[in-house]
């Protein structure tokens, strides 16, 4: 099968065309292969198995393909009014194909999206609901983000204790402290809009790294090198960080995150002029990494998709922020 780029059309548009539904049928016979390191979205409508190459999606985000079983996501946080390029999830089953999700769009070799969309409901309400009724104290003149109850998951959690590490190349300001701040937000007791919990989330960093984060200028996601790590890089105009995220079976086996360079970063403790505070991003990527997926724009939570200047308060974990990490762990 020849590949088919899809030039200059959007996402939403290209998608559409290659979108299967749950009741598609599987591919009969022998299972074609796509190879290469320009695999278009509408290539794997065939089914065709993958074993390595890179995955480019319409918008031209390129992704490693994972090994098979495993599942890797890219979640970006765009500066405020910057287009949002979607989040995406890329899953390799094997024999069934290749599964890609871009928000709630899937496309790809309709069996794999079939068994991994169940495989995700199945894993998603195995943790229960995605809201609750949770009490707080909070008031009617408390920001809205102490009154929004709302979060979405990742279909995918820790098993075990993050361990990972910091690469300072590049860096626009000494980041490491402010990223470290945005993990512990999510880990060990947490109180937060007249309620607490006790995370089980927990993360360790280990100094520093020589290895790249796996996360791509485009915004994609390269191969996972087995160790977590943060750092920094080029990315797209309008974005401020990507987080890729590894998985097997809904177990998180690896997270990078990468912070733009080509914006200005304030790690004060009060921020002023044009730039953006890191720890309040690194708090919205972490909550990412450990397993948590965005809320509206309108919510005023921490995982909202998109950033302004000198946002602190995204230091602070909003109720739906709490609910959400409190369901996963």
């Amino acid at each position: 099968m020849s590949l088919v780029t899809a030039g200059a059309v959007t996402i939403g548009v290209a998608l559409a065309a290659v979108t299967v539904s749950s009741g598609g049928g599987a591919a009969v016979g022998a299972t074609p292969s796509c190879r290469g390191d320009h695999i278009t979205v509408a290539s794997l409508a065939s089914g065709c198995a993958v074993s390595s190459g890179t995955v480019v999606l319409p918008d031209g985000r390129r992704f490693t393909v994972p090994p098979v079983g495993t599942t890797v996501q890219a979640l970006p946080v765009a500066a405020s009014g910057a287009g949002d390029p979607g989040d995406v999830s890329l899953t390799n089953t094997g024999r069934a194909g290749l599964a890609v999700r871009v928000d709630d769009h899937w496309s790809g070799s309709p069996a794999a999206v079939r068994q991994e969309r169940a495989a995700v409901q199945h894993r998603n309400a195995a943790l229960g609901s995605t809201s609750g009724a949770a009490t707080t104290t909070a008031t009617t003149s408390a920001p809205s983000s102490c009154s929004n109850k709302t979060y979405t998951r990742l279909g995918v959690r820790w098993a075990s204790r993050v361990d990972w590490r910091y690469n300072a190349t590049g860096q626009k300001v000494a980041g490491v402290t402010a990223i470290r701040a945005g993990a512990d937000a999510w880990t060990g007791v947490l109180s937060s809009c007249g309620k607490k919990v006790a995370s089980t989330a927990s993360d360790r960093y280990l100094g520093t790294a020589t290895e790249a984060p796996g996360v791509t200028a485009d915004g994609g996601c390269g191969s996972s090198s087995g160790t977590s790590v943060a750092g920094w890089g080029s990315l797209r105009s309008g974005t401020l960080a990507v987080t890729c995220v590894w998985s097997r079976s809904g177990v998180a086996v690896e997270v990078d995150q990468r912070y733009s360079t080509a914006v200005a970063w304030s790690v004060s403790t009060t921020c002023t002029g044009t730039r953006f505070d890191l720890r309040g991003v690194a708090t919205h990527e972490w909550g990412h990494g450990f397993g948590l997926g965005h809320t509206a724009q309108s919510s005023g939570l921490v995982m909202k998709p998109a950033s302004t200047t000198c946002e602190t308060g995204q230091r602070a974990l909003g109720l739906g922020d709490l609910m959400g990490i409190d369901a996963l762990y």
